[in-house]
C-alpha cells in the first residue's frame, strides 16, 4: 500500500472515530440535561428548604407586639381616677464578661467588678431602702457565682428614679459591662386609692369589674405589630419588607362622679359605722334629680367577721337585691294619691287597736298613739310621719284589696320590676310577689305596702324618689358622660328617662309635703337641723338570712340564737323645695340583737352630707331658710262646701293645701300666684274632682 492510500485511510477511521465519540458525548451530555431538567422541575415541586439551614444565612426576624396605652377614667371636672403609667422593673446578668475575664487570665478584672458591684449595693440600699447594702452585694455576687443571668433589682420605679438608676456605679457602664436589664410596662394607677373603687371597678390580666370592665372595648384601644430583624451587631431594627400596623391607644371615659361629692360621703359614712363592729356594711348614693347623674356612689363593707377593714369590697348599691322596709311606704303612697283615693293628707282612718283582719300582726305602735292622743283615728300623715305599718295596711287593704294588680301596675311603671340597662354589668333583679305567682298569699298586698314581700336594689329606691324630686319624671341613673380622645368629645350619653310620669306634678308636691313632714315631726328628725330643708323617709328592715346563717332556725330572719341581720335606710333629696339632689345612705348589721334603724346612722351620715355639701357650694347662699315656726294654716275661711274656692293671688303651697283639704286635684303650669283657675271660682264641684291653675 503506498504511503498516499495509508494516510487517506487514516483519515477515514480517525474521523468514524471522531464521529461515534461525538456521538455518545452528545447523548451524555443530552442525557445530563434532561436529568438536570427533570431534577430542577422535581425540586421546584417537591423541595422544601430545611428552616434551619435557612437561618444561617438570613436575618431571624421577631414580630414585636406594642401593647396601647389603656384610656383614662376621668371625674366630670377631668380629674383622673384611673390612669395607665409606664413603669419600669430592673433585672441584672450578674454574669456578664466573666468568661471573657477569666479566658484573659487578669484577675484584676475580675476583683475590680466584683468591687463595683459592692460599690452599686450601697447605692441600691440608699435609694430603695428595703435591704441594706450586705444583702444587695451578697445577692450580686451569689448570682455572679451561680450564673444568674436575671436577677431581679426592683420593680415598678417611676422614669425619674430609672434615671438616677443608670448613674449608679457599674450600672452606668451599660448592658455588656454592669449587666444592666431594663424592661417597660404600663401600671394601672389610681390617684383617689380606694375612693368609687367599685364603680370604676379594676383590670387584674382577664378579671375586669366596673367601668373598667362595661367600658373594656374603649378603654383598650388596639394592639400594633411590626416585623424586627437583627443586625450583624445584635440590635434589631424594623425590617422594611414587612408589614406594620400603628398602635391605637384607648379612649377616654369621662364619668358623671364628683371627686368632693363622692370624699364627703365616703367621710361621712365611715364616721358612723367605722367604730360600730355589727355594722357590716354602708352605702351612699347621691343622684343629680334633673338629669339621673351619679355624683357619688360608696360601696363601703367588713369581710365574713367585724375585725375586717371597711373596704369597697362589693358593689352593694347595685346587686343587693332585698326587702326595704319603710322607704318603701312612700311607692304606696305615690299610688294612692295618683289613683285619688287618698284625696287629702289630712284624711283620716280608724285605729282598730293595730289590727288589720287576714291575718296580719298588730301593730303596737297605734296602741300608744290611741294611749298618748285618746283618739280612735289618725291622719294618713300622722301615720307616714311615725312610719305606720297599720295605716298603710289598713289603706292598701281598703283601696286596693278587691283590686290588687292595680298597686302593683304602679310598681311596675316605678321601674321595680326588672333590672333596667345601666352602665355597669351586674345589677341584681328585683323579686315582686304580684298575684298569681308562687310567693303571693292573702297577706302579701298589706305586707307590700309597708315594704316587705317585694325585694329591689338601693339604686331602684333612689332613683323612684328622685322621680318624686324631679316633679314625677324618672331619669335614668347613669354614670359616665361621654367617650374621649385627647379631650375632643366621640362619644355623648345625654339624660335620659325611664318613665316621663310615674306621677303628675301634684301628686309629687304632696307627697313632697309628707317626707318634709317626716324630718320635721317625724322619724328623721335628726336632719331637721341640717344646713340645707330636706325631705325624705326613714326605714329599717329584717334581712333573710342564709341557712347557714340560721343554723337551724325555722325563722328565715333570726338565727338559733335570736339575732337578726338589719338594715337601716334614709332616702330623700335637698333642698326639699327645689329639690337638686337626691340621696340614700344604708347601714347593713351582723347577725345582732340590737335594731338598726334609718333615723340613726343614716340619717346622721345624709346630715353630715348635705352640711359639707353646703359649705362646697357657694350657690347655695341664696337658700332661703325659716327662722321661726310656721302656725298650723287653716282652710280657706270663705270656701263653701262643695264650691270651688277663689284662689287667685295664692302662692302654689296655700292653693295646694286649700285644694287638698276640700278633697281636690290640682294640676297647674307656670311658677309664682295664681292668676287665673278651672273652673271658675263658686263652681259646684264633686269629690276628687280637678282644679287646673295658671301661676306667673
Amino acid at each position: 500500500m503506498s504511503k498516499k492510500q495509508s494516510e487517506i485511510k487514516d483519515t477515514i477511521e480517525n474521523r468514524d472515530r471522531i464521529h461515534v465519540v461525538m456521538f455518545f458525548l452528545s447523548m451524555l451530555f443530552l442525557f445530563l440535561g434532561v436529568a438536570i431538567l427533570l431534577r430542577v422541575i422535581h425540586i421546584q415541586a417537591t423541595y422544601s428548604v430545611d428552616e434551619r439551614v435557612i437561618g444561617l444565612f438570613r436575618p431571624s426576624v421577631q414580630k414585636h407586639v406594642e401593647n396601647p396605652v389603656r384610656g383614662k377614667i376621668l371625674a366630670t371636672d377631668g380629674r383622673p381616677l384611673a390612669i395607665s403609667a409606664p413603669l419600669y422593673d430592673i433585672y441584672m446578668d450578674c454574669t456578664v464578661r466573666k468568661q471573657e475575664y477569666a479566658e484573659t487570665g487578669k484577675d484584676s478584672l475580675e476583683r475590680d467588678w466584683r468591687n463595683k458591684a459592692r460599690e452599686l449595693a450601697v447605692y441600691l440600699s440608699n435609694e430603695f431602702r428595703d435591704k441594706s447594702a450586705d444583702a444587695y452585694a451578697k445577692a450580686i455576687l451569689d448570682g455572679r457565682d451561680k450564673g444568674s443571668k436575671y436577677l431581679r433589682i426592683q420593680r415598678n420605679i417611676d422614669l425619674s428614679t430609672l434615671d438616677k438608676v443608670k448613674t449608679f456605679p457599674l450600672f452606668r457602664e451599660g448592658p455588656y459591662t454592669g449587666g444592666f436589664i431594663v424592661e417597660k410596662h404600663e401600671e394601672r394607677i389610681y390617684p383617689y386609692d380606694s375612693l368609687a373603687r367599685r364603680v370604676i371597678g379594676y383590670v387584674k390580666e382577664q378579671n375586669r369589674i366596673g367601668l373598667e370592665s362595661s367600658f373594656d372595648s374603649e378603654l383598650h384601644g388596639r394592639e400594633g405589630y411590626e416585623w424586627r430583624r437583627v443586625t450583624d451587631n445584635k440590635r434589631w431594627v424594623r425590617d422594611l419588607d414587612s408589614a406594620q400596623v400603628k398602635v391605637q391607644d384607648g379612649n377616654d371615659i369621662r364619668t358623671t362622679l364628683n371627686v368632693d361629692f363622692q370624699d364627703i360621703a365616703d367621710r361621712a359614712l365611715r364616721a358612723q359605722i367605722q367604730a360600730d363592729d355589727e355594722v357590716r356594711a354602708g352605702i351612699c348614693i347621691i343622684l343629680e334629680a334633673k338629669t339621673g347623674a351619679i355624683r357619688a356612689m360608696v360601696n363601703l363593707s367588713r369581710g365574713d367577721t367585724p375585725q375586717t377593714t371597711l373596704w369597697e369590697r362589693e358593689n352593694l348599691c347595685l346587686r343587693e337585691v332585698g326587702e326595704q322596709g319603710s322607704v318603701m311606704k312612700t311607692v304606696t303612697l305615690v299610688s294612692l294619691v295618683e289613683d285619688g283615693y287618698v284625696k287629702t293628707l289630712d284624711q283620716t282612718l280608724p285605729t282598730n287597736n293595730g289590727f288589720v283582719p287576714g291575718g296580719y300582726n298588730q301593730d303596737v305602735h297605734i296602741l300608744d298613739y290611741q294611749r298618748e292622743t285618746g283618739r280612735r283615728d289618725i291622719t294618713v300623715m300622722h301615720g307616714f310621719e311615725i312610719s305606720s305599718n297599720y295605716v298603710f295596711t289598713w289603706l292598701a287593704e281598703n283601696y286596693y284589696g278587691k283590686k290588687p294588680q292595680e298597686m302593683f301596675d304602679h310598681i311596675y311603671s316605678y321601674r321595680f320590676g326588672e333590672a333596667f340597662d345601666f352602665d355597669i354589668t351586674g345589677m341584681g333583679s328585683p323579686v315582686v310577689n304580684r298575684p298569681g305567682t308562687p310567693g303571693w298569699s292573702k297577706t302579701t298586698l298589706g305586707t307590700t305596702a309597708y315594704g316587705y314581700s317585694l325585694s329591689v336594689t338601693p339604686l331602684h329606691v333612689a332613683t323612684f324618689y328622685n322621680g318624686i324630686a324631679n316633679k314625677g319624671t324618672m331619669m335614668k341613673p347613669y354614670l359616665v358622660e361621654s367617650v374621649e380622645k385627647d379631650g375632643k368629645v366621640l362619644k355623648r350619653f345625654e339624660p335620659s328617662a325611664l318613665n316621663s310620669s310615674i306621677c303628675s306634678p301634684a301628686t309629687a308636691d304632696t307627697v313632697t309635703r309628707a317626707l318634709r313632714a317626716v324630718v320635721n315631726e317625724g322619724t328623721a328628725t335628726r336632719l331637721k337641723s341640717a344646713k340645707l330643708p330636706v325631705g325624705g323617709k326613714t326605714g329599717t328592715a329584717r334581712v333573710v338570712l342564709s341557712p347557714k346563717e340560721r343554723g337551724g332556725s325555722t325563722d328565715p330572719y333570726s338565727d338559733a340564737y335570736g339575732r337578726k341581720k338589719f338594715q337601716g335606710t334614709f332616702v330623700g333629696f335637698f333642698p326639699v323645695d327645689n329639690p337638686k339632689y337626691t340621696i340614700l345612705v344604708t347601714v347593713y348589721s351582723y347577725p345582732s340583737h340590737r335594731n338598726f334603724y334609718g333615723g340613726t346612722k343614716p340619717a346622721l351620715a345624709v346630715r353630715e352630707i348635705v352640711d359639707k355639701l353646703y359649705a362646697l357650694d357657694g350657690t347655695w347662699d341664696n337658700e332661703i331658710r325659716p327662722t321661726a315656726s310656721v302656725p298650723q294654716m287653716d282652710c280657706i275661711a270663705d270656701s263653701e262646701k262643695g264650691k270651688v274656692p277663689d284662689l287667685k293671688g295664692y302662692g302654689l303651697k296655700d292653693a295646694l293645701y286649700t285644694l287638698e283639704s276640700m278633697g281636690l286635684q290640682c294640676q297647674y303650669t307656670g311658677a309664682g300666684h295664681v292668676v287665673s283657675q278651672s273652673p271658675a271660682p263658686g263652681t259646684a264641684c264633686k269629690n276628687g274632682q280637678t282644679v287646673k291653675l295658671t301661676l306667673k
